[in-house]
């Protein structure tokens, strides 16, 4: 009963966010005006984000930071066509029991969708290495009672690393490695900083927690083939769900083809999402993303498909 309210919510999402901008700002006018508003004028004079509220679709309460997560803010749930479709994905597999890790929490949205999904019998682990956007996080993980939060990069090694946070607007960037951003237009304008961050690796995590996920959402910006590396001792012996946000040849994802070679080497082969949120083997992403003119996606490895 609850997966199907969640489709149900989520499709609704769907055609708000296919729909025109003007059905959007006639859902809620005020709200609307008030976000691009800040995000087009207050925000590009200032660089200061505003931390506001909003339900989801799911119907959890999200503290959020403007602008970087308007579209939360203004229908309830990511707006992109692939992270709409891995909503699905999650709604369809995760049950009651269950464990979800999300590495790359940012704000915690897919986290607090995994936190109703496996309910009180199931568990969610996460981590978000930006110490900024941690302190949002944090605040969302704590109004539940199976979300654990942490402060963490996760990688290959246990150390601590250089984390380079962007201003608010391009956050969701955050990675340990900036080279792959330095053509884009908005680089010059928004720089990044630099911070000091503790990483650990999954295998040993795991193996502490004596867990055994159903799912693992990875979305690093770059960093995948170090995710990868760091829990490959329980990928040969378990068989989970991965997600990794993977980029286009164009983009830069040298980390993303190493990160699916290893994983290939282990048993698990691609496959993408499809509309209605269950999975298509790909026979080579790369050609698939050329086929369907696309510059990233959500692919979904699977042990022994």
């Amino acid at each position: 009963m609850l997966k199907e309210e969640f489709i149900s919510r989520i499709k609704k999402v769907e055609n708000i966010a296919s729909g025109s901008k003007v059905n959007r700002m006639l859902r809620h006018p005020f709200k609307y005006f008030n976000a691009i508003f800040f995000r087009e004028i207050v925000y590009k004079n200032s660089k200061r984000e505003k931390e506001v509220m909003s339900t989801t679709f799911f119907q959890t309460p999200m503290h959020l930071l403007l602008p970087s997560s308007t579209d939360i803010y203004l229908i309830g749930g990511k707006s992109h066509d692939s992270e709409i479709r891995l909503a699905k994905f999650l709604i369809h597999q995760l049950d009651n029991g269950d464990t979800f890790i999300d590495v790359g929490a940012h704000y915690g949205y897919f986290s607090l969708l995994a936190s109703k999904l496996v309910g009180n019998l199931g568990k969610v682990f996460a981590f978000e290495a930006s110490p900024t956007t941690y302190q949002i996080f944090q605040k969302n993980a704590e109004q539940t009672d199976n979300v654990v939060s942490h402060n963490l990069a996760v990688s290959d090694s246990n150390e601590h690393l250089k984390f380079y946070e962007f201003p608010n607007l391009y956050s969701e960037y955050n990675s340990l490695d900036v080279e792959q951003f330095k053509n884009e237009k908005w680089f010059s304008e928004y720089k990044p900083k630099e911070v000091n961050v503790k990483s650990i690796m999954l295998d040993d995590f795991l193996s502490d927690k004596k867990s055994n996920p159903k799912l693992i959402k990875i979305d690093v910006e770059g960093a995948e083939l170090k995710v990868i590396k760091g829990f490959k001792k329980h990928l040969s012996e378990m068989s989970p769900l991965v997600v990794i946000e993977y980029l286009s040849d164009e983009r830069g994802n040298t980390a993303h083809v190493e990160a699916e070679k290893l994983l290939g080497s282990l048993g698990f082969q691609p496959h993408i999402i499809d509309s209605t949120g269950n999975l298509q083997h790909l026979k080579s992403v790369s050609s698939f993303f050329k086929e369907k003119g696309i510059d990233s996606d959500n692919v979904v490895f699977v042990k022994g498909n």
